[in-house]
């Protein structure tokens, strides 16, 4: 077991350093790309609710895999339906980048935490503006759908005018991924070399193309 949880995601990893429960209430914002199933994977007993502006990337096994969903719209509606003060983690995994405004909304699912509730944001980074264009995105202006890019202090400042403490942020290293990204160099290398293209999110977190931002909400 300890093996496997050095090579835990790094968002699941700071959650379960410090959460003492067996059961936690995790809401997942953007909950597409298979992320209920691989949740319950690494939380086998939590209650996994997600929300999203649409069914992404999910197969029937993630379906299942949801005990809530709640629709999301792309004018940030939908977001009071999610009831408050009622999750343990709150997963806001490369949204904010998609969002004209995301500081309204990020303070919004700062009150859907429980008292002493963690929250876990992730982004591009500043870095990865200077970084190469990629099929997969790697620098920031290769995925159309970003419209914004938000910042470390930023989002540390939203998270403290709404009463959570921030225990990390920064730079988003990830053993496993980076590993990857070593071993694939080569041949993306040569990839460059005959074909002008390479892959770009497999050397995500090798090159510092993610920052992130972790926090507890006060207790009582």
């Amino acid at each position: 077991m300890h093996s496997i949880f050095k090579f835990c995601p790094m968002k699941f990893k700071f959650f379960r350093s410090r959460y003492s429960g067996t059961q936690p209430r995790i809401l997942d914002i953007g909950c597409g790309n298979n992320s209920p199933s691989h949740t319950k994977r690494w939380f086998p007993g939590c209650h996994y609710v997600g929300a999203d502006i649409q069914d992404y990337n999910m197969n029937d096994g993630d379906r299942a895999a949801l005990d809530g969903f709640f629709r999301l719209g792309t004018d940030a509606s939908g977001y009071d339906l999610i009831p408050d003060n009622s999750f343990d983690f709150v997963i806001v995994n490369h949204v904010l980048e998609h969002m004209v405004d995301p500081a309204p909304v990020l303070a919004l699912l700062c009150g859907k935490l429980r008292p002493g509730g963690y929250i876990w944001i992730a982004f591009p980074s500043l870095r990865s503006l200077s970084l190469p264009s990629a099929e997969g995105c790697l620098q920031f202006c290769d995925d159309f759908s970003h419209v914004y890019l938000p910042d470390v202090r930023e989002v540390t400042n939203v998270l403290l005018k709404n009463h959570v403490k921030v225990l990390h942020a920064g730079r988003s290293k990830y053993l496993v991924r980076s590993l990857i990204g070593v071993a694939v160099l080569p041949w993306e290398a040569l990839r460059l070399l005959f074909t002008g293209k390479f892959s770009g999110s497999r050397l995500w977190y090798l090159v510092g193309f993610e920052d992130h931002v972790f926090g507890q909400a006060s207790l009582p």
